[in-house]
């Protein structure tokens, strides 16, 4: 058995992991993010590793900061052997990090020390890897910094969105992770320091980076488009309201053409810089997502140009 665990953790990506642990470790406790508004209601929604903590009846505590009084007082009353962070979604404070007596671990969903940061699958995707992966590394002060532990790559096709790569990711790390963690409850974990050289960083993204630049290549597009699912989406404008592009693929050729224009006939082309984006499920503002055949029906005009030379304020 593993011993006593705090398992920090709130994205999807740590929720395969967390349903192992159960059945691995002798005690548990998660700690999660608090319940936010969420949706166009705003209704009140559970992170989903709290969701399934509940489901499950783990012992959850889901404190307004990790820093907080709260959360400090569930970590010390639990009295951990180590703590296991996976997508929590804050910084665990230095003192924090001395708690337990074994190294604080963290797994990443990224090959480190390429994409560093709060956006790593999306930073694989933008950035056009041909493998992605997932890291366990020893936390330290310095953001995804620490020394590996494991690393388990999977190589990809060109075609990944990120919802759909990371919960390829979060799998891996469910079956990857359990085997180094024994290690970890043995003191017998084999580092390796990370080439900061190496290093590649991805601050969280603004809705502001998902602007298109059709003055790019479609490649790139592709990749944008396909990176910036859910948040905050791929988006260019018509007629001065958005239209997200929530699905497309690039194309060669069309020479000649003005950049962003939306081509006549169907189905729906944009010119970039460097081919064309083929559009297939658009959302125009206001509106549920829709097949882009039918949303370019709905314009009663052969020549739309799309976006302009700089994103809305």
């Amino acid at each position: 058995m593993l011993g006593r665990i705090a398992f920090l953790g709130s994205g999807a990506f740590g929720v395969p992991l967390l349903q192992r642990l159960p059945d691995l470790a002798d005690a548990l406790l998660v700690i999660s993010q608090p319940d936010r508004p969420a949706g166009r209601g705003l209704r009140s929604r559970a992170a989903p590793v709290a969701s399934v903590a509940r489901e499950r009846g783990l012992d959850l505590v889901t404190p307004p900061r990790l820093r907080s009084e709260e959360g400090r007082a569930a970590l010390a009353a639990f009295g951990p052997d180590g703590l296991l962070l996976v997508a929590y979604g804050e910084i665990v404070p230095p003192d924090l990090l001395q708690l337990a007596p074994r190294p604080p671990l963290n797994v990443h969903p990224s090959l480190l020390p390429r994409h560093r940061g709060a956006a790593p699958v999306a930073a694989t995707i933008l950035a056009g890897d041909a493998e992605a992966g997932v890291s366990l590394i020893v936390m330290t002060e310095r953001l995804d910094a620490g020394p590996i532990v494991g690393q388990w790559s999977v190589p990809l096709t060109g075609r990944e969105e990120t919802p759909a790569l990371e919960a390829l990711l979060g799998t891996l790390a469910a079956e990857k992770v359990p085997v180094a963690l024994e290690a970890w409850s043995r003191d017998a974990l084999d580092l390796v320091v990370q080439d900061d050289g190496a290093a590649t960083y991805q601050p969280a993204f603004s809705r502001r980076d998902g602007w298109i630049d059709w003055r790019r290549g479609a490649d790139e597009i592709d990749r944008q488009v396909r990176a910036l699912q859910p948040w905050p989406g791929a988006w260019t404008t018509v007629d001065e309201r958005r239209l997200h592009v929530r699905r497309a693929h690039p194309i060669t050729g069309l020479p000649g053409l003005p950049i962003g224009s939306l081509l006549p006939g169907q189905p729906p082309v944009v010119a970039c810089g460097r081919g064309g984006l083929v559009l297939e499920v658009v959302q125009p503002e206001g509106r549920s997502q829709m097949a882009a055949e039918d949303w370019r029906r709905g314009i009663a005009r052969d020549h739309v140009l799309l976006g302009g030379d700089a994103a809305p304020a």
